[in-house]
């Protein structure tokens, strides 16, 4: 039997998505904002009198009713065919959180109808306080673009952008059920947010039946939203519950609306708040369990912390200062237009979890921005207490939460700074000193590679530690981050393996840009370990060059005259000499050399009596003036250069005469030539001709070497001012 493989699903493009959410959340504005300019413009901005006093208050006004003077308190308005008393229910802004029970809800919309027909009037009467009337002939034409209040544009702009960011999310994440709802209730935002801009920003009314549409609309949105957030948390960052739960939670949501549509409830402020707020406290109880559940799995608890960032910093305190307030009566409508901008803080954090945009980064500041949070809820909460609770005023509860704040607060959280400050302070000499410890290790061993992952596990404390390939190296050389945080890759260091870390913290949490930064002073304290030893090996290394060079062509040729020298008194002296200069190389006692001058007739003495010991006829010219210099390496190499190649001409050239001559200019040159032999220079293999050759290339200088059948001849140039190279 032939298996034919399944079709796969069809997938729309991304940008065809992001195309048709750009589209209908354009035409939804649209269309709220059409609305909104079709009522007759009376250009007046009215607001309620204080405690709920009979008539409206002038805001401002222009057009019209420019003739209306700003702070009018206006109490009936009359046409030709009706007149009615303004109340502060026919201002009330959002009638969800203040009708209290449907029947004043429909006497509010019966009002509000009543109301819009009069405002269609070509022409209507204003009776102020004062007895002063008013005639303001609306523009029938319509409400100018302009005079749209900016919490209109808020509240549509928020919809759009909620619509788009969970739309964007939607079509690069189309197969994660957590997408799905994150569109879910980018869609109830789109709903919710320019239905209640289209009658909480109204100059006077709206027709009841265009009104009763938009706020249901609102809280149909409204529930939606709330909804889509439950199911989120049954599968984000894990799937907790079956699949069927989430669109359960949905339909219990829209039965909840449809049920409220029916009449089944008395109470509106229950009705339109109980569930939305009962919902909000799930999304905290299914966060909690996240929380449980995810305290290995630190990838999931990245997004979790997402989730909890935006939702506190967003929803929550919507509820807070809306919705709650709402339930026991306070009207907060004037601000709700504005304080649904907190709702892009919800998008913004889900969507870059769900993204999974920088989870490593997360950790090293959310709980300061939770912290801050909790802080500005904790001053809300204790100047309310001190305004109701103490009945103290206004600017006495204000500053007294501010002292509290400071006396409390403030030197809580220095305090805590300078022990976290000071605990890592401690622990850099510490960890610098395990570091030493693994760099002095033998090279090479296990015991060597052991030590550095003991370090780097005690640092990190992650589930595994791994040894990578040289090939599988970053290429860049340094820590990077991979999967999310999930893991660390640490580069190889000098005979040290690259390591890869995975699951920081027993695998409670991710690695950071902190963690990356940490791991980099440790390569840092390691490489410079290592090449601190490296340094200190190779000057122990060239200590000892130094002192067989020296040995070899000092101490060698002053035991070679001695060898030569057919007075016994000479011989000791000689060895004397050799003695002197052997306490001079370990000393290194040739620092303190006298100046070239002296060092010049010191050398000539000494030539003169080597080569007439062994036969050897000698001519020494150097210029009458010679520079008054104090170089002490150039006089010590001079010295060995020079008895070293005596030496090598007593010993191997078979010569009969010698000639040096020395001229000073910029430089000193050193020649020296004889009528011996010669030698092959290039296939020389000998330490003397070497050991020249790198006194003079230390001073910068450069050696000529020219050997015939007929003798050798040695040039040497060295700069007067000439000082040795590393």
């Amino acid at each position: 039997m032939t298996l034919v493989p399944p079709h796969p699903r069809r997938q729309i493009p991304p940008i065809t998505i992001l195309t048709m959410a750009l589209s209908l959340g354009i035409a939804v504005i649209a269309v709220v904002t059409f609305l909104a300019l079709q009522r007759p413009w009376l250009g007046l901005r009215l607001g309620p009198m204080p405690e709920n006093a009979p008539g409206a208050s002038v805001r401002a006004s222009m057009g019209p009713s420019a003739a209306i003077p700003v702070g009018s308190v206006l109490i009936q308005i009359e046409t030709d065919t009706d007149q009615i008393e303004l109340s502060s229910l026919d201002l009330t802004v959002e009638p969800d959180g203040a009708m209290g029970d449907y029947a004043t809800y429909r006497r509010f919309l019966a009002r509000q109808d009543r109301l819009a027909r009069m405002q269609a009037s070509e022409q209507l009467t204003f009776v102020a306080a004062d007895s002063q009337r008013y005639i303001v002939q609306p523009e029938q034409t319509g409400r100018p673009i302009s005079d749209l209040p900016p919490d209109f544009w808020v509240q549509c702009m928020v919809g759009l952008l909620a619509w788009l960011v969970s739309a964007a999310v939607f079509a690069f994440r189309p197969n994660e059920a957590s997408a799905r709802y994150l569109l879910l209730s980018g869609a109830a935002t789109l709903l919710f947010a320019p239905a209640a801009a289209s009658y909480t920003t109204r100059e006077l009314a709206v027709p009841g039946t265009l009104l009763q549409w938009a706020s249901d609309l609102n809280f149909l949105g409204g529930s939606l939203f709330a909804a889509s957030f439950v199911a989120l948390l049954l599968v984000y960052p894990r799937r907790i519950a079956p699949r069927w739960l989430g669109p359960g939670v949905v339909a219990l949501y829209v039965l909840w609306f449809v049920a409220q549509q029916l009449g089944l409830f008395e109470s509106m402020t229950f009705a339109r708040r109980f569930l939305v707020i009962l919902g909000v406290l799930t999304t905290f109880g299914l966060a909690a369990v996240h929380w449980r559940i995810s305290r290995h799995h630190p990838l999931e608890r990245a997004k979790l912390q997402w989730f909890l960032l935006s939702w506190v910093l967003g929803t929550s305190m919507f509820s807070f200062f809306i919705l709650l307030p709402q339930s026991f009566g306070v009207d907060t409508s004037p601000i709700q237009g504005y304080a649904f901008l907190l709702f892009l803080l919800v998008y913004g954090g889900l969507a870059l979890g769900i993204l999974r945009y920088r989870l490593f980064n997360l950790g090293d500041w959310w709980r300061g921005v939770m912290a801050w949070a909790a802080a500005v809820l904790l001053f809300v909460i204790m100047d309310l207490f001190f305004l109701y609770g103490l009945q103290l005023s206004t600017s006495t509860s204000l500053a007294v939460t501010l002292l509290v704040c400071g006396l409390v607060w403030l030197p809580a959280r220095s305090w805590l700074w300078q022990r976290l400050a000071a605990r890592k302070q401690q622990t850099a000499p510490h960890l610098f000193q395990r570091v030493l410890e693994v760099a002095l290790a033998p090279p090479g061993s296990e015991n060597h590679r052991e030590r550095w992952r003991t370090v780097v596990h005690s640092v990190f404390v992650p589930l595994e530690i791994l040894e990578i390939a040289p090939h599988e190296s970053p290429s860049e050389n340094s820590v990077v981050l991979e999967d999310d945080g999930l893991s660390m890759t640490l580069p190889p260091v000098e005979g040290f393996p690259g390591l890869r870390l995975q699951y920081a913290r027993s695998g409670r949490a991710l690695f950071n840009p902190r963690d990356v930064a940490q791991a980099g002073e440790l390569i840092s304290m390691l490489s410079h370990a290592l090449s601190s030893l490296a340094a200190y090996q190779q000057g122990v290394a060239e200590e000892r060059t130094r002192i067989a060079r020296d040995i070899h062509d000092n101490i060698g040729a002053q035991l070679l005259s001695a060898l030569h020298s057919p007075e016994p008194a000479n011989k000791d002296a000689r060895i004397r000499e050799s003695l002197a200069d052997l306490r001079a190389v370990i000393n290194q006692s040739h620092e303190q050399s006298d100046s070239l001058a002296a060092t010049l007739a010191d050398l000539r003495a000494e030539s003169v009596e080597r080569l007439e010991a062994v036969g050897i006829r000698f001519t020494w010219s150097v210029p009458e003036k010679i520079p008054a210099t104090d170089n002490t390496a150039l006089t010590h190499a001079l010295r060995s250069f020079l008895r070293e190649a005596l030496s090598n001409t007593i010993r191997h050239a078979q010569a009969t005469q010698v000639t040096i001559q020395i001229e000073i200019q910029q430089q000193l040159c050193l020649k020296i030539s004889d009528n011996g032999c010669g030698f092959d220079a290039t296939t020389s293999t000998g330490n003397g001709l070497a050991n020249m050759r790198a006194r003079v290339a230390a001073l910068d200088g450069c050696l000529e070497i020219n050997s015939l059948v007929g003798g050798t001849i040695l040039e040497a140039r060295i700069p007067l001012e000439a000082t040795p190279s590393k």
